[in-house]
């Protein structure tokens, strides 16, 4: 009598497929406990929390740390360049800036269609300025965008006008530039290297243009001059009378001043205690009245004393006369 176990074994092997498939199937669930569905491994293919495979970033920087970068495939270099290269192309050759423009340029259109255009531009503070100076600095054509107006570029183009200043520059929706300007006072002429120009109390130039318009403003000569222009005028205007017949104010190597009077006097002032030797110069001129004399030159350089230099006629008489020119008592310290 041959074995169980193998009979067993010779039947199960002879039975048909599917039978060896239900007495598969009812083993597994024979494992189960009662009441409980069975578990599936697939459930705890991952394991437990903590052992869960790293994410992307991890790997990335698990990479960094351990330098595998070098082991890249060629074809990611290589197409990493091509990218930079591309782009690097289309910076470089405007591409970027022309499809910025067109767009930009389509929106300024639409806003104009929707009424939002210049169609009026007020100005404020202007008396000197030319409104066509104005407007071409503003470069705000009507029909434009308003949001076409550039009102920083504008601005800097209007405070290199001459005559302005200061500018500010307004949007007011829907259709309205405003612009306000503070003007320069013109305060002095200038004269440097045989040109003429306007300047300010700051002694900044204003504009070489129509200077005869302003003759009646103090004229000063010399480089220098622009910058000390406004504090030699205050001084000056102590002596009023003085001041009246002064054609011109010379800045001599920068460091002092001569006067230039209206019958041709040159009159020399020392570098310090100008206000000193303008008092002196007044009180000569109240006594003996000198400045109405044929003099060339009054030189008040010297705290001590001043000097008289006469006209070559009137030498010639004073020699001739063997007399006294001027009547300028000696206590004066006076020279002739």
């Amino acid at each position: 009598m041959p074995p169980v176990g193998r009979s067993a074994s010779k039947r199960q092997s002879q039975a048909s497929p599917r039978t060896r498939k239900n007495a598969q199937v009812r083993r597994k669930v024979a494992t189960s406990a009662p009441g409980k569905p069975a578990r599936k491994k697939a459930a705890r293919s991952f394991g437990r929390r903590s052992k869960r495979p790293p994410s992307r970033f991890q790997r990335f920087m698990a990479a960094l740390r351990e330098n595998r970068f070098a082991s890249a495939p060629a074809a990611f270099v290589t197409g990493f360049l091509l990218v930079a290269v591309t782009l690097y192309g289309l910076a470089v050759g405007g591409h970027f800036a022309a499809f910025g423009s067109t767009i930009v340029t389509g929106l300024n259109g639409m806003v104009a269609s929707a009424g939002f255009s210049v169609e009026d531009i007020t100005v404020s503070g202007r008396s000197r300025t030319p409104n066509d100076a104005i407007r071409r600095a503003l470069d705000a054509p009507y029909g434009a965008s308003m949001l076409s107006v550039d009102l920083d570029a504008a601005r800097a183009r209007l405070e290199d006008l001459d005559w302005v200043e200061e500018a500010h520059v307004t949007r007011f929706w829907p259709n309205r530039i405003h612009v306000q300007i503070v003007e320069r006072e013109p305060y002095a002429i200038w004269q440097r290297g045989g040109r003429l120009a306007l300047i300010d109390k700051q002694g900044n130039p204003i504009t070489e243009s129509n200077i005869e318009a302003y003759g009646h403003l103090p004229f000063v000569v010399g480089h220098g001059a622009a910058r000390e222009a406004a504090a030699f005028q205050e001084m000056l205007a102590e002596w009023p009378e003085l001041r009246a017949r002064v054609r011109a104010a010379v800045r001599v190597g920068g460091r002092r001043w001569n006067l230039k009077l209206e019958n041709d006097i040159n009159v020399m002032l020392p570098e310090d205690g100008v206000a000193r030797a303008l008092g002196e110069l007044s009180a000569i001129e109240a006594s003996y009245r000198v400045l109405a004399r044929d003099i060339e030159a009054i030189d008040l350089r010297l705290a001590d004393r001043f000097t008289i230099r006469l006209t070559d006629e009137a030498a010639a008489r004073r020699a001739a006369s063997g007399a006294n020119e001027f009547d300028v008592k000696p206590g004066k310290g006076s020279s002739t």
